[in-house]
């Protein structure tokens, strides 16, 4: 008799993770444009490995179900009409890829196909547990022109107003002149790279990631994201006003030289603050979880 190996044998991956792992791919390669030529979301490389990961350690959530297979009349219709959609936004996406509307549809598709996906395999609370991932996720996505160019004129106005009031506080007697700060002869231009939208983005990405990564609760997570829109506010203030006195003491050779490192250290400190602020948030969910694993362990 010849023995035979009891190993087991590990199964082929379903075909629904291929298939989101398609779309996601798809969508993300959507956005790499903004990625390399934009001004605000070069961040937006480290999105698709995080999001990934953070999937990873959901999958017995997502895989906790084995649903009944669907008619495979309804499987052929819904892949050839996602195959025809699809088709129809990488060409417009080709074609224009400044052009944020068809990335938001094919975004909003994408999310709604990953819902269905959960909910048929892991059930309405796994589909309820991934949606701050997929809103992780959403921050690598390129607001859309009306809304950015919103936001960047409305924050500009307020760094300029809120850095000439800072510097007058300290005792520098400077001047708004529209999106300008003026002092002696010496005029500053807050651009839009200075307005603040690229460090609200960065810290609304960030915010989300320690959210997810200390696995905070609903409530945690909003607190945690309204302290990163208000550290990235302040230190953005204090960045413009820092700049803006080098500026005018030392002229626009020691701007150009400080400007790059002072974004760094804002990030790196604010980075510092959010993660001091959900190891913080988490203690308290953390403490009842060993309560729970104490009390079963004396019963």
């Amino acid at each position: 008799m010849s023995s035979q190996s009891s190993a087991p044998v590990r199964p082929n991956p379903p075909g629904w993770v291929i298939l989101l792992v398609l779309l996601w791919a798809q969508l993300f390669g959507a956005c790499i444009y903004a990625w390399k030529f934009g001004e605000y979301y070069d961040y937006g490389w480290f999105i698709p490995p995080l999001f990934a990961w953070f999937l990873w350690r959901l999958r017995k959530q997502w895989m906790a179900i084995s649903p009944p297979p669907l008619s495979q009349t309804l499987v052929l219709v819904g892949m050839l009409g996602l195959a025809a959609l699809l088709f129809c936004l990488r060409v417009v996406e080709k074609v224009d890829p400044r052009w944020t509307l068809p990335i938001w549809i094919h975004a909003l598709g994408v999310i709604a196909i990953t819902l269905f996906i959960t909910v048929r395999t892991g059930g309405s609370k796994a589909a309820v547990r991934i949606i701050p991932i997929l809103l992780f996720a959403c921050t690598a996505i390129p607001l859309p022109t009306l809304i950015e160019n919103f936001l960047v004129s409305s924050l500009t106005d307020g760094v300029v107003g809120s850095s000439a009031a800072l510097l007058q506080f300290l005792g520098m007697q400077v001047q708004t002149m529209g999106d300008r700060l003026a002092f002696m002869n010496e005029v500053v231009e807050v651009t839009d790279g200075c307005s603040g939208i690229r460090s609200a983005q960065s810290f609304l990405m960030s915010s989300l990631f320690f959210g997810e990564l200390m696995r905070l609760q609903a409530v945690q997570r909003l607190i945690l994201v309204g302290i990163g829109v208000a550290v990235a506010w302040v230190l953005n203030v204090i960045r413009a006003s820092a700049l803006a006195a080098i500026q005018f003491k030392s002229g626009q050779e020691a701007f150009d030289q400080a400007h790059d490192q002072a974004g760094l250290i804002a990030f790196a400190v604010g980075s510092v603050v959010l993660l001091a602020v959900s190891s913080w948030i988490s203690r308290p969910s953390r403490r009842t979880v060993m309560r729970k694993q104490v009390g079963k362990g004396d019963l």
